[in-house]
């Protein structure tokens, strides 16, 4: 079994700074295991490897088992699929899934990474000084129970308790009964979880000098916080099941909670990162953070390099008229921009007196509406964005493309947008059209920055009754957005400053692969999920004298509303593993 992995150092991962040590490691036709566990080089293209395979990374889009350029939020409130004929929108966004078509972005059975990372743990261990000093050696022991922990969380938080195997399995010593083991609690999964983690801190460096991308012992105390507030939730607003295997026992909240909140406070304080902060505007700040790819708030990132090691994320996503193809996969729904408040009242717009215009819905807003989205008559790429849907003179309506159309217009072509708003945020901008093409995308993926620490340390505080401390964290967040009325969400308590704070960090983390796993965690999906999505059209108007002038419409965007039902609160093991594996019981409702 030990032989199977060797054929994956074949493939070349690209750190930003290591290449010249892959350039120069000995050929790879031919390697026994005594060549990777004896030389540094091939052991950190090893461990490379397991980075390469890990389900963090949102900005790739998730190919044709969703449909070509969705992404996991396209699947929640946020936004929806673009593209009509896609599983995103025909099977995922309606709720029409379940143990035979419940493929990626969904499903992930995380054991081939698993028994890689068991099998480096017990390799490396057993290197001596010859090849890896003690420091270098607790080092990559540390990214290793980082990775481990980051794997089973992500199962964790799909189907609740999965089997702990700790241990390298081989089909020919391995006894057949922990070679096909039952599934472990919920809360034992995310002990193991807690328990790696905290390794990982103490075995890992601070960051990895000059290694941009490698897992720092900060990482490990992002991950402790957002899996211990998960635990923490799950245990609270969750239900116990199957003895257990899904659900944890409500009197254990306050514990995680405790836990969220400690990681997330000495992240703050101890970490040595800051809010990203470098720009006067709050909303080209806020939309700057992910492309200038500094270390200040960001504290563990997926590298990309443009054209070399590339995405598709500004293929799948710019606005209809600067794409190459495809483009626009997700259409921003109104429901999200009803989330941003108003900038002069600290209100959101559904409140009595907020200020909000509906005959100029996009302005007054908080920043983070502008450096996330993009609507009707924003600059991007040196040109304005033209959302209309036709033009209005002398009253006649003109829908033709070329005269009446915007040209990124709702029905000027399909991959066009469906609400009438485009995704800003994780764009690349420049002052003209870039039209760039697949695989070419090179923005860093942030998976763990400060500013979710700040939310983390928020919701712990509240959750655990200290209304006080979560305002504490959650105001440098508004502050730095921007905001100054109620920047502390002093007129709320209660669960109405709970869900505020939900609230914020909706719009805060928009886009980075949080709201469809935190209104499961929260237990408030079919709510949440339940929606029909609106958006905003526009109609321009051409007077006598050519002044151009909009009007604004809101409108149902899909034909049918999405559907989340309480048994997707877990997503299923599947067939095809109970098939092979008796021992594994399945999710209730499946």
């Amino acid at each position: 079994m030990k032989n199977y992995s060797i054929i994956f150092l074949l493939i070349f991962i690209g750190f930003s700074s290591c290449q010249s040590d892959f350039l120069s490691a000995p050929p790879l036709d031919r390697i026994t295991e005594s060549d990777v566990w004896g030389d540094r080089d091939l052991m950190d293209t090893y461990l490379f490897q397991i980075y390469e395979n890990m389900p963090y990374d949102y900005l790739k889009d998730f190919g044709n088992s969703a449909g070509w350029g969705a992404h996991r939020d396209a699947l929640t409130d946020l936004a929806m699929s673009t593209y009509a004929w896609t599983p995103a929108n025909n099977t995922i966004r309606p709720g029409n899934w379940g143990t035979f078509n419940n493929y990626w972005p969904l499903d992930w059975w995380g054991y081939y990474n698993i028994w890689k990372i068991n099998y480096a743990l017990q390799s490396i261990d057993q290197i001596g000084e010859d090849v890896l000093t003690t420091d270098e050696k607790n080092n990559r022991l540390g990214e290793l129970y980082f990775l481990r922990s980051f794997c089973y969380f992500a199962m964790a938080k799909r189907y609740g308790g999965v089997p702990i195997i700790l241990d390298p399995q081989n089909p020919e010593t391995t006894p057949e009964e922990e070679f096909f083991p039952e599934r472990n609690t919920e809360q034992e999964v995310y002990d193991q979880v807690l328990a790696d983690a905290q390794l990982a801190f103490d075995l890992l460096p601070d960051r990895w000098t000059s290694q941009r991308g490698r897992a720092g012992k900060w990482a490990a105390k992002a991950l402790e916080s957002r899996a211990a507030l998960y635990a923490g939730s799950i245990s609270k607003y969750g239900e116990v099941q199957l003895n257990g295997i899904v659900g944890i026992d409500a009197s254990l909240s306050d514990s995680y909670y405790q836990m969220a909140l400690d990681a997330s406070e000495l992240l703050i304080s101890g970490s040595g990162h800051s809010l990203f902060n470098s720009y006067p505007d709050p909303a080209e700040n806020y939309y700057r953070l992910f492309l200038d790819e500094t270390d200040d708030e960001t504290i563990f990132m997926k590298i990309w390099l443009p054209y070399e090691k590339g995405h598709s994320y500004d293929l799948r996503n710019t606005p209809y008229s600067y794409r190459v193809d495809w483009g626009s996969s997700m259409s921003p729904s109104k429901q999200l921009m009803d989330s941003y408040e108003m900038v002069s009242t600290g209100k959101l717009p559904s409140a009595q007196d907020s200020g909000y215009d509906p005959d100029n819905p996009f302005e007054n807003r908080d920043p983070r509406f502008k450096g996330t989205l993009l609507t009707n008559s924003d600059v991007f790429q040196g040109a304005g964005i033209e959302t209309w849907y036709a033009t209005e003179k002398d009253g006649e309506i003109d829908t033709n493309t070329g005269t009446g159309v915007g040209k990124d217009g709702m029905g000027i072509h399909p991959d066009a947008t469906k609400t009438g708003a485009y995704v800003r945020k994780y764009l690349a901008d420049g002052g003209t059209p870039l039209l760039i093409q697949q695989y070419y995308s090179g923005q860093d993926c942030i998976l763990f920055r400060l500013g979710e620490a700040y939310l983390n340390a928020a919701e712990a505080a509240y959750e655990l009754g200290m209304e006080s401390k979560a305002r504490d964290y959650i105001e440098p967040i508004r502050a730095r957005a921007g905001l100054s009325a109620d920047v502390r969400l002093e007129s709320l308590s209660g669960t109405a400053l709970r869900d505020r704070l939900r609230n914020e960090r909706k719009i805060e983390m928009a886009f980075e692969d949080h709201r469809y796993w935190d209104v499961r965690r929260w237990r408030i999906a079919e709510e949440a999920l339940g929606i029909h999505v609106q958006g905003i059209r526009s109609l321009r108007h051409i007077d006598n004298l050519g002044t151009e002038s909009f009007t604004y419409e809101v409108f149902l965007a899909e034909t049918n509303k999405m559907n989340f039902y309480p048994r997707q609160y877990y997503i299923p093991i599947g067939q095809d593993r109970v098939n092979n594996n008796t021992k594994l019981v399945e999710n209730p409702g499946y």
